[in-house]
């Protein structure tokens, strides 16, 4: 009797367990990024400028065996901005050949600006320049430094159909997540 009693209670509480956790993953906070920033050791950015386009995909990705996921978030289509976000020590994405077109400074942050100008075309290679970003696309890349309870961020911004200044409103535009 007092097995079928321990059973029972046992029964019971796993199935009150497993529903509970069930509950609290499928509730969430209802933003993408606050939920992607739990259980990940590096500093989640939120854009809070995307020239009103609309998100299109937002995933976490597998990056090798031994790594963190890294946050892939992809607003519009022909017109597009992508935020690539990994943890700084990790490289998990290659935006891709281009001509380094300018320097900036994101939140405090050095980043290199490049402009994705055809490198089989000699003349447009030569002469890219930042305002190519519009035509071409192109991308910002920094790393952020660590806080006390996070590591750094690798952050890349790819655009397309997208100005050098729109390109560098919305890289400044990223926040970190509380």
């Amino acid at each position: 009797m007092r097995i079928k009693t321990v059973s029972a209670l046992l029964s019971i509480l796993l199935v009150g367990l497993v529903s509970s956790q069930e509950s609290a993953s499928a509730m969430g906070s209802g933003n993408k990024y606050v939920d992607a920033q739990t259980g990940l050791s590096y500093q989640i950015l939120q854009p809070t400028f995307t020239q009103d386009l609309t998100l299109r995909s937002f995933k976490l990705l597998t990056c090798g065996a031994k790594t963190e996921q890294w946050l892939a978030a992809i607003y519009g289509e022909q017109r597009s901005v992508q935020f690539l976000e990994t943890d700084a020590s990790v490289q998990c994405s290659n935006p891709g050949l281009g001509v380094k077109v300018a320097t900036a400074t994101i939140n405090g942050s050095k980043a290199t600006i490049v402009a994705f100008c055809d490198p089989a075309n000699a003349k447009q290679w030569k002469n890219c320049k930042s305002a190519d970003i519009s035509n071409y696309g192109g991308y910002a890349m920094w790393k952020t430094k660590a806080t006390k309870l996070l590591h750094a961020t690798s952050v890349e911004v790819l655009v397309s159909g997208v100005t050098y200044s729109n390109l560098l409103k919305m890289a400044r535009g990223l926040m970190p997540v509380m």
